[in-house]
């Protein structure tokens, strides 16, 4: 197996410093190359149908900013443990693809004041923009995905850095 490095950033607003930012091992099955995020204009018959057919981890109905046109549009979501795909509908084809293995951070987003319960994934290309119905349904969002990205916080209860982060 190949090791993946990415280095998270933990923040509570929009400052970033040392102090709350960690560096994370991925351990990835080989062969592992990064795959880019594909969207709605991209042919997602390319992705591997494991990626497709991974576990779910959550799923659900979000409003998600469009790429081009920055419009709002509510699409189906699912989350595995290796990417995060959205469709109009829950039963119509996979309109877009986000790989875990490039997302950097997900957290609560303050860009649009007047959008209730937004949150951003931030992947290496690009930030996506999803707003919730809810502030629990946010939560549980982000919380998911940042169980994703950072398992050991969340495994390991005992691990000194862990909980200040966690908390804070």
């Amino acid at each position: 197996k190949q090791w993946y490095q990415r280095r998270v950033v933990i923040t509570a607003g929009e400052q970033k410093t040392e102090k709350n930012t960690i560096l994370i091992m991925n351990n990835i099955p080989e062969p592992f190359s990064p795959r880019p995020s594909v969207d709605s204009d991209t042919d997602l018959s390319e992705v591997p149908s494991d990626i497709l057919n991974a576990p779910i981890v959550r799923e659900g109905y979000l409003i998600k900013q469009g790429q081009k046109i920055k419009n709002w549009k509510r699409r189906w979501f699912t989350l595995s443990s290796s990417a995060l795909t959205y469709r109009e509908e829950e039963s119509t084809a996979a309109k877009g693809i986000i790989y875990m293995a490039d997302v950097i951070l997900a957290r609560r987003s303050c860009k649009y004041p007047d959008k209730k319960f937004l949150f951003e994934v931030i992947t290496k290309k690009r930030t996506y923009y999803m707003m919730a119905s809810s502030q629990d349904e946010m939560t549980t969002w982000t919380d998911a995905l940042t169980t994703i990205l950072i398992p050991e916080i969340h495994n390991n209860c005992n691990n000194s850095d862990a909980s200040s982060l966690s908390s804070s």
